[in-house]
């Protein structure tokens, strides 16, 4: 089984916290996705992996019970900081890891796990989370999971100009390869241990685990190889003409390829 020393050391000096704001796009979207999800009524949720509470006090501001849990202890102490940004208080914050999980079974309405499922490279440590996710989930409930494409490395090698380095070049050979990601020069911008999914790995871990009515989406999609998407960012009327198109072929399986983020949606039958 895998530790967590190398994932807990690169967000100790990585600024998770403000990531929505470097990757507004990826942030906007993954709402756009899970508010369409999510029942009228409030419900019971865990934000699993959920860094530093973002999307918790986004979905605990609708007027749901939320819950916070992440694997590093900086996250939770951002999370408790910046209940003062938002209009609603988490349930609870909790420490932990997401193949242990520390609730009862079929105690929520909706598991998020956005971050655990691209950061364990061994299958037997991913299906242990999902396995517990699936436990802890209510029959009938819904269950969102983030996954890193594949590719991911590819795109950005030459989209930002990281294939000069012949190390990043070994490391998007390796990706491609194994989906294996490491990093073992700790370069800033190269990310850490990780695993990249293909889609068919995607479905088989959640089958596997039993979730059903799976339903996959690219995040940025095409606007992933889009060089100056900061314009459309700032621009409403670009902005929304994106989303638009973004929502209309989120799902088409010829374009979901080259989103480096994806999010699976998923039932646990009752």
């Amino acid at each position: 089984m895998e530790n967590n020393n190398s994932v807990l050391e690169y967000y100790e000096s990585y600024d998770e916290d403000g990531r929505i704001d470097r990757d507004s796009l990826e942030f906007i979207r993954t709402k756009d996705i899970v508010l369409r999800n999510l029942p009228k009524n409030p419900i019971k949720i865990i934000d699993l992996c959920g860094a530093s509470g973002h999307y918790a006090y986004w979905l605990a501001e609708m007027g749901h019970e939320v819950h916070l849990m992440d694997l590093t202890p900086k996250h939770i102490d951002q999370a408790k900081n910046n209940q003062s940004k938002y209009k609603a208080k988490l349930a609870s914050m909790t420490i932990g890891d997401a193949r242990f999980l520390p609730y009862e079974n079929e105690t929520f309405d909706m598991v998020l796990l956005m971050g655990a499922l691209y950061h364990l490279q061994e299958n037997e440590d991913r299906l242990k989370c999902l396995r517990e996710a699936y436990r802890i989930l209510k029959n009938g409930g819904t269950a969102i999971f983030a996954y890193i494409s594949r590719y991911a490395s590819m795109m950005d090698g030459f989209k930002y100009g990281y294939i000069n380095d012949p190390v990043f070049c070994q490391i998007m050979d390796n990706d491609i390869l194994t989906g294996r990601h490491n990093n073992p020069e700790n370069t800033e911008g190269y990310f850490t241990n990780a695993y990249f999914h293909t889609k068919n790995e995607v479905y088989n871990e959640l089958i596997t685990a039993k979730f059903s009515d799976i339903i996959f989406y690219g995040v940025e999609g095409f606007a992933s190889l889009i060089s100056n998407s900061d314009e459309y960012l700032r621009d409403e009327n670009k902005l929304k003409k994106l989303l638009h198109y973004l929502r209309l072929v989120e799902q088409d399986m010829e374009i979901t390829g080259i989103s480096p983020h994806w999010l699976a949606v998923c039932k646990k039958q009752s």
